[in-house]
């Protein structure tokens, strides 16, 4: 019998796999104490802006993972959605982070929430913070959480063209408990201010978070404000100032530790903020806000540009079970919470 010798297969060149890494980032909610809604720049280019806000233990994380057998994009968000290109993505955030950093194709992204979006706890800053987060880290970079913040400002303002503030973007880069100061031209100074015991108590224990069950879009909200307030309407900015004076007495009590001052301005500061407009409250957070002082409550507001989301009430001692109670039967669960004070954080694995 004749040996056939057989050929050697083919040896196919297959490019080595050289920076493929699955990504992960997250960044803090935050709830605003006082001051909140000052930081637009129709009012801070004028009379400067000052906003008090506490970062808290809930998040916005964000994963990006290649995705190279098709080279599309897919996208986990709210929805799901795979394109071609970036360009194409419905999730103006998502999509306009992407553009920034050149990433078109090939990537798998998802996205998770503590909260739903459109409820006042900051939100769309915090995706926005996470997903350029995940990108810098994914292209190999660390950046600075202030300009972290600034991109992710710029991305909401500049590309996209939103009436927001800054406090979102800093609190969700950042963390910490904060006083921030806008300045014209929206350059931002942030203070951290001490969490001391006493503080670290109060807010962890007495001071709840309840959802109402609506939601809204922040920057349409925030439009008709900034157009009263650019017109120079006095039953806009005369809240506003109020608003803006409240940081004061709310910088002494944290300081001092005067912890039962803080439901109280929280009350003045809900009270200025239902003058702006209309729509800034529902007759199903008055009811929500009427119970919840009937209960126990020693003040409190609606968190956000207002219509919905999630209202912040700050308990006397010993009435939380009553205050929980009450929003039990109203159907308005609760958002346990604590400080944050890390800011956004990222990690990767190697794949």
């Amino acid at each position: 019998m004749t040996q056939q010798t057989l050929s050697p297969a083919p040896v196919l060149s297959v490019p080595p796999r050289t920076g493929d890494r699955l990504v992960v980032a997250k960044a803090p909610l935050r709830v605003s104490l006082a001051g909140g809604g000052t930081d637009l720049p129709s009012y801070a280019d004028s009379f400067g802006g000052e906003v008090v806000s506490l970062a808290i233990d809930r998040y916005v994380c964000v994963s990006l993972h290649p995705r190279s057998f098709d080279r599309a994009v897919h996208a986990s968000w709210e929805y799901t959605e795979t394109t071609p290109s970036a360009d194409m993505l419905q999730n103006r955030f998502g999509r306009a982070a992407l553009l920034r950093h050149g990433v078109t194709s090939s990537l798998q992204v998802a996205s998770f929430a503590d909260a739903p979006s459109g409820t006042g706890l900051g939100g769309s800053g915090a995706f926005t913070v996470a997903m350029l987060h995940a990108l810098h880290l994914r292209g190999g970079g660390r950046p600075d959480r202030t300009a972290l913040a600034e991109e992710a400002s710029a991305i909401e303002m500049t590309d996209l063209g939103r009436v927001v503030g800054k406090h979102d973007h800093y609190m969700a880069a950042l963390g910490g408990l904060r006083l921030l100061r806008i300045g014209k031209g929206g350059h931002v100074r942030a203070e951290n201010l001490p969490l001391t015991p006493a503080l670290r108590d109060y807010f962890t224990n007495r001071l709840l978070l309840f959802y109402t069950g609506q939601s809204r879009d922040a920057g349409q909200v925030l439009a008709a404000q900034a157009r009263q307030t650019e017109s120079g309407q006095a039953s806009t900015l005369e809240p506003l100032h109020v608003i803006r004076s409240l940081t004061g007495p709310m910088l002494e009590a944290i300081r001092t530790g005067q912890v039962d001052r803080i439901g109280p301005l929280l009350r003045e500061h809900w009270e200025a903020k239902t003058r702006l407009s209309d729509g800034v409250t529902t007759p199903r957070v008055d009811q929500l806000y009427r119970a919840a002082l009937r209960s126990g409550a020693d003040g409190g507001k609606l968190l956000g540009a207002g219509g919905g989301g999630f209202i912040l009430v700050s308990c006397r001692p010993g009435s939380q079970g009553a205050v929980r109670a009450a929003m039990a039967e109203a159907d308005a669960p609760e958002l346990a919470f604590g400080p944050e004070t890390a800011g956004t954080e990222s990690s990767s694995l190697a794949l």
